[in-house]
């Protein structure tokens, strides 16, 4: 944190405009960290979850996507809100009521309230985070900006990796016998942080100040809910409900496009911006990052059932073995952001290139190496597979949003942050209904030996392999065409 706050306060003073910017950065990347954190840290103390509190399995399940169904749902509006009310402003609120909600999730004593808690701390969480990437476009001057925004990517994709490593790690220690409460507990003192350090340096800052468009907050919402809802539970749908469900989804979403364009052609303050949509690179980029953040979450949730079901390790087994891939992405971030600009483009094929491979590996030793050879070979796969998310992650990010005007900054970064929540709750899905098919039934059905399991966790590899491959041809053509193209004036 020194280290990061020196640099940064030294670049800030090189370029004239005073020095306090690691402060602020600090402080908003914490609270990026600690919201996709939270969204990961619950899948490894779920079990004790249930058996504490006595809930069904039912109950578990809205425990852990209570919140990031809450969040993805709202983080739309959560930017719009910034840029209309302010960002320092609506960033304290999320942060203030991010800690309440934590503490509130640490005290419940009830599944109940305990759900009722999650999704109130994941909408907390939908005013806070947008705005990070607002008040760095705002408040840092622009030789610090592109590092930043560099540290916001990696950020993001550290929270989701570290997750299961120091859930596991919790789990296992237990301090105090706390048990599923102490990952709310952590919470506090960070909140606490959070809070002060932001109001004491991030500077204050606005986009248009329009009227909040309340009706196309409450069709987007109820399109990416259902949407959400329809991706958690499509292994259960018959085929006919599904194709309605999808449908249902589509009409919602063209009444709210429809919406949107009215709003903007009448000089008004649309959700989304169709603008955005505009710019070709923030497109496709948009697609990039989908297909990115699919790979990855569908890798990482194939992994833990994997090692805890097929190889029958303990969850902190699983959480160590995670350890390779958490610090693979943690050193390749930090290398990555000193990269200079004329490098990105071979950069991250480079990190394109490690992913493949790694994944190759960790594919080649589940379907031939016996299982003391896949526990010796894995750590050393799946730190290369962090080594180039690493690589990847925060250039990809920092080239998308460059593309957005800083007026709706704050919308740009919940589009950013609704795809990846739509891609690791797609992912998911899509890897649970290939793993399920292939075994035939349910994955947990104890007629299946050991090696049914490798098998199908194989197939299920190449599978998410070649959806990465598809990652890596987006990405390459989204930085050639960059590289090709002149910068628009003022971006």
């Amino acid at each position: 944190m020194r280290t990061l706050r020196r640099t940064l306060d030294s670049g800030g003073a090189a370029d004239g405009a005073g020095a306090g910017y690691g402060t602020v950065l600090v402080s908003i990347l914490t609270a990026t960290f600690i919201g996709g954190f939270d969204s990961s840290i619950m899948l490894l103390a779920a079990p004790t979850l249930q058996s504490a509190l006595g809930a069904s399995f039912a109950q578990t399940q809205l425990v852990v996507v209570g919140y990031t169904t809450a969040y993805a749902v709202a983080l739309m509006t959560g930017g719009r809100l910034g840029d209309v009310f302010g960002r320092r402003r609506v960033f304290l609120w999320g942060a203030a009521g991010f800690t309440l909600t934590s503490a509130v999730c640490a005290l419940a004593t009830t599944p109940t309230v305990l759900i009722v808690a999650r999704v109130a701390q994941g909408l907390t969480a939908a005013l806070m985070l947008p705005q990070v990437l607002a008040i760095i476009r705002a408040s840092l001057p622009p030789a610090v900006q592109r590092r930043a925004v560099g540290l916001y990517g990696a950020t993001i994709g550290l929270a989701w990796v570290a997750g299961p490593v120091c859930g596991g790690a919790l789990m296992a220690w237990d301090p105090y016998g706390l048990g599923w409460r102490g990952p709310f507990l952590v919470n506090l003192p960070i909140g606490v942080l959070i809070i002060a350090g932001a109001w004491k340096r991030v500077p204050e800052s606005h986009g248009p100040r329009k009227r909040l468009d309340v009706t196309g907050a409450v069709l987007l919402g109820a399109a990416l809910f259902l949407l959400l809802t329809v991706l958690g539970g499509s292994l259960a749908l018959a085929p006919a409900r599904l194709a309605l469900a999808l449908g249902a989804v589509g009409a919602l979403l063209a009444v709210f496009w429809a919406r949107e364009r009215r709003l903007e052609a009448r000089a008004l303050s649309p959700v989304v911006p169709p603008d955005l949509f505009r710019q070709r690179r923030f497109a496709r980029g948009l697609a990039a990052v989908l297909a990115f953040y699919a790979s990855n979450q569908g890798f990482l949730a194939l992994l833990a059932y994997y090692v805890q079901d097929g190889l029958e390790r303990s969850p902190l087994a699983t959480s160590l073995l995670f350890a390779p891939l958490s610090a693979g992405f943690a050193l390749a971030s930090a290398v990555g952001g000193r990269i200079p600009a004329h490098s990105e483009h071979r950069t991250a094929l480079g990190g394109i290139a490690l992913m493949a491979t790694g994944l190759a590996v960790f594919a080649a030793v589940v379907c031939w190496a016996p299982v003391s050879l896949q526990l010796a070979v894995m750590p050393g796969a799946l730190g290369m597979l962090g080594l180039g998310q690493g690589l990847v992650a925060g250039l990809l990010i920092s080239l998308v949003l460059s593309t957005a005007p800083q007026e709706d900054s704050g919308a740009a970064s919940a589009v950013l942050l609704t795809v990846t929540q739509l891609a690791h709750a797609g992912s998911v899905a899509v890897v649970g209904s290939v793993f399920s098919a292939l075994l035939g039934g349910d994955p947990g059905a104890g007629a299946h030996s050991a090696a049914d399991h490798a098998r199908a966790a194989t197939s299920t590899t190449l599978v998410v392999l070649a959806v990465c491959v598809v990652a890596g041809f987006l990405v390459h053509r989204l930085f050639s065409g960059a590289a090709r193209r002149p910068e628009p004036a003022g971006a």
